[in-house]
This record gives C-alpha cells, sequence and structure tokens, in this order.
C-alpha cells in the first residue's frame, strides 16, 4: 500500500495542476512540465482553453509563497512560475493588453484570500499639452469697431468644404447729412446646413456685408464680391452689420450713436431692419459643390 503511494507520489511531480480563472469562468487542467518549453505555446493554450480566438488578454500568476500577482508575459518569467509552482497554477486572465506589471497587490500572506474583483491594471493615458489649435473662426477688431458691426475671420485649412453660405444683392437704408438713403447692399440670404459659416455661429442670415478682407464692397456688383470671397475663402475677414441689431441698440439708448468709418463707409448704426425688396427673396439652389456664380441674384459662396 506504501509502495503504491509513493509510485503515485512520485508520478505527480512530472504534473503541474493548474486552475485558470477568466471572468466568472474557471478552468482546471494538468500541464507536463517537459511539453511546454516558450511562452507562445503556453499563450495558445490558454486561448485554446478558454476560447479567447481574436480576442487580446493577459495572463498572471499568483506567487505561492508571498501572494504577489505577476505577469506571464515572455518565456523566462513562464518558466519561473512553472519551478514556483507546487503543485497548484494559479492564473488569472484578463481582457487586453498588459500596460503594468501588478505587484504587491495581497500584502498578508494569511487570513485574506485572493479576491479577483478587486484587480485593477492601471492603464496611463498620455495626454500631452495641447498644440496648435486649428482655429476657424475668430471675431476680430472688436475693441476698434462699433458695437453694431462685427468682423468675423473664417478658415478653411487647406479643406476642399465650402464656407457655406449664400449672398445676393438688395437695399438697405443708410442715415446720411441729407436724411435716409437707399443705397445698394450685399446681403447674406443662406446659411448651409452643417457648413462652416453656421457651425460658428458668427453669421447670420441678412446680414449685410460691409468689407471683405479689408476692401468695402460699396459700388461692388454681386459677381465681383462673390470672385473677392472666393479668392481669400481660405482666410476670409468679413466684415458684416449683424441683423439682430438689439443688443446694440439697447447698449447705444444708453452711450449715444457711434459711426462706422471703416476706410469712407458710414453706416450709421439702426434699430431697423434690412429692405429687402420681394424679387431679391432667398433662393435656394441644391448647387453647393463649388462656389457658384449665378445670375439670379443669389451667389453660394
Amino acid at each position: 500500500m506504501s509502495h503504491r503511494k509513493k509510485v503515485t507520489a512520485q508520478s505527480d511531480l512530472s504534473l503541474i495542476e493548474v486552475k485558470s480563472k477568466f471572468e466568472a469562468e474557471f478552468r482546471r487542467f494538468s500541464l507536463k512540465r517537459d511539453l511546454l518549453k516558450k511562452y507562445e505555446e503556453f499563450y495558445n493554450l490558454i486561448e485554446n482553453t478558454h476560447c479567447l480566438k481574436k480576442e487580446t488578454f493577459s495572463i498572471f500568476y499568483r506567487h505561492p509563497h508571498d501572494g504577489d500577482l505577476l505577469p506571464i508575459n515572455n518565456t523566462e518569467n513562464f518558466m519561473r512560475a512553472l519551478s514556483l509552482s507546487l503543485p497548484l497554477l494559479r492564473l488569472f486572465v484578463q481582457r487586453g493588453d498588459m500596460s503594468e506589471l501588478v505587484n504587491k497587490f495581497n500584502q498578508s500572506k494569511r487570513g485574506l484570500g485572493f479576491n479577483p474583483s478587486t484587480m485593477v491594471v492601471n492603464k496611463k493615458l498620455q495626454i500631452s499639452v495641447p498644440k496648435d489649435f486649428r482655429r476657424v473662426s475668430a471675431i476680430i477688431d472688436a475693441d476698434i469697431l462699433p458695437d453694431s458691426v462685427r468682423r468675423v475671420r473664417l478658415c478653411k485649412h487647406n479643406s476642399d468644404k465650402p464656407l457655406g453660405f449664400y449672398i445676393r444683392d438688395g437695399t438697405s437704408i443708410r442715415v446720411t447729412a441729407d436724411g435716409l438713403e437707399k443705397v445698394p447692399g450685399i446681403f447674406i440670404s443662406r446659411l448651409v446646413p452643417g457648413g462652416l459659416a453656421e457651425s460658428t455661429g458668427l453669421l447670420s442670415v441678412n446680414d449685410e456685408v460691409l468689407e471683405v478682407n479689408g476692401i468695402e464692397v460699396t459700388s461692388k456688383s454681386l459677381d465681383q464680391v462673390t470672385e473677392m470671397m472666393v479668392a481669400n475663402s481660405h482666410n476670409l475677414i468679413v466684415t458684416v452689420k449683424p441683423v439682430d441689431q438689439t443688443y446694440t441698440s439697447t447698449k447705444h439708448s444708453k452711450e449715444g450713436d457711434s459711426d462706422y468709418k471703416g476706410g469712407s463707409i458710414g453706416v450709421k448704426p439702426h434699430s431697423g431692419t434690412h429692405l429687402v425688396p420681394p424679387e431679391m427673396d432667398v433662393i435656394n439652389s441644391d448647387d453647393e459643390d463649388e462656389p457658384v456664380v449665378s445670375y439670379d441674384g443669389v451667389i453660394h459662396v
């Protein structure tokens, strides 16, 4: 009887009992010491055991003496785990790449069992300091312009995407020394949904265009203004008089009126809306791939 026990004990020395845990799944199997010599072979064995094909996972084992949680990620520490694991090799399999080695997980050697639910493999995200923002819009010269006028910069950054707004000609009322005067003007007729102009929120339908990159649009035709905008489309600076003068009219009632004197333009802010003749109403167009010059009073930029 004792002879049989000795034979059994000697035969068991060539086998290692393995208890592998993946999430809520446990697997038990025996492993011959001289069967696997490389980490890749062991990795494939665990992959087949837990059916982890096409899954990225990491393997850890518990040190039998001090209870530390140690990784198995190469042949050297795999052979080390086999030599230490007598008679049981406890494995813990987790999804994802191994970002950091988990050391000193359980400090107590006795009294506290291993709790895999508290094991966390820390993944530190390396976030650099943001540099070189791609600014797409800005309000400029706000300190030298009256509140009734807005100067907007739109940047496309070598993108083929259009600026996303239509312009049309119309009639505006200006306050001159001789009283009210109707003068030709250029207005924004429509914003393309999802376009650069709409996404910035700095331009609105019926805003009057006063300047394009520092050049006044007074006495210029719709085609000429369009050519100016297309030529400067990658860094377009548009000076507009917003159609909504609610805030500015309230502010001017307290501070007094101020004239916009950009070049020879003398536009006195007023709370009225632009006069647009019925024949100059917004005309919808489906051709929005490129800047389109049309002769129906509406141009897409």
